[in-house]
């Protein structure tokens, strides 16, 4: 059973106290260490709820309403909402206060469920029910009722919801749905990366999410089977370039193809994303460092097995300089190649016929040797006979043996920010100085439930982020952008030592006991150690490396030995601001090279502050 306790409103008025909390009791403490402090306190709450809903709800005694207590949302990381009220075309949850000061962390839940409930609950997407949030303040004297615009959330107290609960039933008749209805209900969240990688593992398909339906995702992973399916028939070589907006899925489909067709293998440069992929699947065949690869057949000789070979950020491959930088002096004297001309040597060699699938996340080049871009695949493929495949008009592929335009090779919806479609466009607008544009974005973003803050109080940021998720498995981190040389407030995630397992990093995703876990908030890890990973809520670190003069985006503590370093900072932001599914909140420090930063965001913009 998914639920405390459910009923009738009528029901709930006869209900017994006693009878009530045991029931709740067996609900929540069977998955919980039972704490004394706590289940005792959760008690009071609940007693405390019973009696000021029980007097409420005699003011209607005779309401065709239901409730629902403590529904687990399944698969949500154990949150539950206090209350259910099902009404008269109305699902409406309520969180109860017994006190009077509500925080931030406390709104950003409740606008969490509404979106939960209503993006990803089977029925209610069916419907054409209103999903409602409200923060009650079961024990404040007086009438109050106030709509909280930044989260979508109503904030009252008791009166003010018998307020609210008398509109709803003096309108005329609509749907209600019933408690099987909901509790019966598919619930299938939008999973995030890692919970994805883990669903490929045991062979689950992707949720019926309606955005996902609506994307063209399956569209795109049918057209790259295809392209294996006539490489395999027709004994030729394919190099097929899928593109997408950080979070539109290129790397679960890069995982799904590697897991389900034989001799394949995802390769990553990100030795941060190899580590928590192979320590979240316990697995190391088919996810596999790009470095150790590419040496086996550069100072080995070996000519590795796999015949469909999945490149991920392949804009990011290393120019020939950055790889002769990498090998030993009797190495570098025999070849002078680039990751992309190793890559298509060891697809061709020796095989009669292979697929390499380059996954290519737009403006994300963050470290040297990346800037080259597509022209090294062009230059790799030469003499080799290779159909490229790509969503483009050939402009780049001078050398391809043939050249194929399709449709469907760029994933066109990011899901990483859930309802929030448009979230990655705000970002880019932001960083390409469209302003204007930026500003009638972002006041969407209430609607979509995605939660965009600005904070100059560090301090601050960290109490509400310590207050959410609390017995749940979602997580919160700090992000900053790397390769400064400064203090930080928050260190960076040390290095890891020798031959240390797990690595710090994945430590920071996946272990909550670790003092690196994430959630400490104890180290901020940089665009390199989260790039192609992601949080449920991101505390980005803006820093004086980044700041508006004039109008104009200026840059400073650049990385070393890049072509265009101040593009390379761009990308560092587009990076981190991207990585909060639930939300990111912008911390910019009281710097005075920060004061017109903090303008923009803040006044211009509106963003809201903390």
């Amino acid at each position: 059973m998914n639920y405390g306790w459910a009923g009738t409103v009528e029901q709930f008025i006869q209900l017994d106290l006693q009878s009530f909390i045991v029931q709740l009791q067996n609900h929540v403490y069977k998955n919980w260490k039972v704490n004394d402090r706590k289940t005792e306190g959760q008690t009071k709450a609940w007693i405390d709820s019973y009696k000021k809903l029980q007097d409420l709800f005699r003011q209607f005694p005779h309401v065709e309403a239901s409730l629902i207590f403590e529904y687990e949302i399944l698969r949500g990381g154990g949150r539950r909402p206090d209350v259910l009220l099902l009404i008269n075309g109305y699902v409406i949850i309520i969180e109860c206060k017994s006190y009077n000061t509500v925080s931030p962390a406390e709104y950003i839940q409740t606008s969490l469920y509404v979106r939960d409930l209503k993006h990803y609950h089977s029925t209610i997407q069916k419907s054409d029910l209103k999903v409602v949030g409200i923060l009650l303040l079961t024990n404040y004297e007086g009438h109050q009722m106030a709509f909280k615009k930044e989260y979508e959330v109503t904030i009252s107290t008791m009166e003010g919801l018998a307020t609210i609960i008398k509109r709803i039933i003096q309108k005329p008749k609509l749907n209600v749905l019933s408690i099987e209805e909901i509790v019966n209900g598919i619930y299938e969240p939008s999973p995030s990366m890692l919970e994805a990688a883990r669903s490929i593992l045991h062979n689950e398909p992707l949720p019926n999410i309606k955005a996902i339906a609506s994307s063209n995702f399956p569209k795109v992973q049918q057209t790259v089977r295809r392209i294996i399916q006539e490489a395999q028939n027709t004994n030729t070589h394919h190099l097929i370039l899928v593109s997408g907006e950080p979070g539109a899925g290129k790397t679960y489909l890069g995982l799904t193809i590697a897991h389900e067709i034989e001799n394949a293998v995802y390769l990553s440069g990100n030795g941060p994303l190899v580590d928590v992929l192979q320590d979240t699947l316990k697995n190391r065949t088919f996810v596999q460092g790009l470095y150790g690869y590419k040496m086996d057949f550069l100072e080995k000789k070996l000519i590795p097995k796999e015949q469909v070979i999945i490149f991920d950020e392949a804009q990011r491959a290393w120019d020939a300089n950055k790889v002769d930088q990498s090998l030993t002096r009797k190495n570098r004297e025999a070849q002078y190649l680039s990751e992309p001309d190793i890559m298509m040597n060891i697809a061709t060699l020796n095989k009669s016929w292979s697929v390499t699938i380059g996954l290519i996340g737009e403006g994300q080049e963050i470290y040297s040797g990346e800037e080259g871009g597509l022209a090294l695949w062009n230059a790799a493929i030469g003499g080799k006979n290779i159909t490229v495949h790509s969503k483009h008009p050939n402009t780049v592929f001078t050398n391809a043996g043939r050249y194929e335009t399709h449709t469907h090779l760029h994933l066109n919806c990011s899901f990483r920010a859930h309802a929030a479609l448009q979230y990655y466009d705000i970002v880019n607008s932001l960083l390409n100085e469209k302003f204007e544009q930026t500003k009638s974005l972002i006041q969407h973003l209430p609607k979509d439930h995605y939660n965009l803050f600005m904070t100059r109080d560090l301090n601050r940021a960290k109490v509400i982020l310590g207050q959410l998720y609390t017995d749940d498995t979602k997580t919160v981190g700090v992000i900053c952008a790397g390769g400064v040389d400064r203090q930080k407030q928050i260190p960076v995630l040390p290095r890891d030592e020798r031959y240390e397992r797990p690595s710090k990093v994945a430590q920071y995703f996946n272990y909550p006991t670790s003092p690196y876990y994430c959630k400490t908030l104890a180290y901020s890890i940089t665009e390199f150690q989260t790039q192609g990973l992601e949080l449920d809520l991101a505390l980005v670190h803006w820093d004086d490396d980044l700041y508006l003069h004039n109008g104009k985006w200026k840059g400073q503590h650049f990385q070393q030995g890049v072509k265009d370093p101040f593009q390379i900072k761009l990308n560092a932001y587009r990076v981190i601001l991207t990585r909060g599914r639930d939300g990111t909140i912008i911390y910019v420090p009281p710097k005075p090279i920060l004061d017109e930063t903090w303008y923009l965001l803040r006044n211009h913009l509106n963003i809201p502050e903390l």
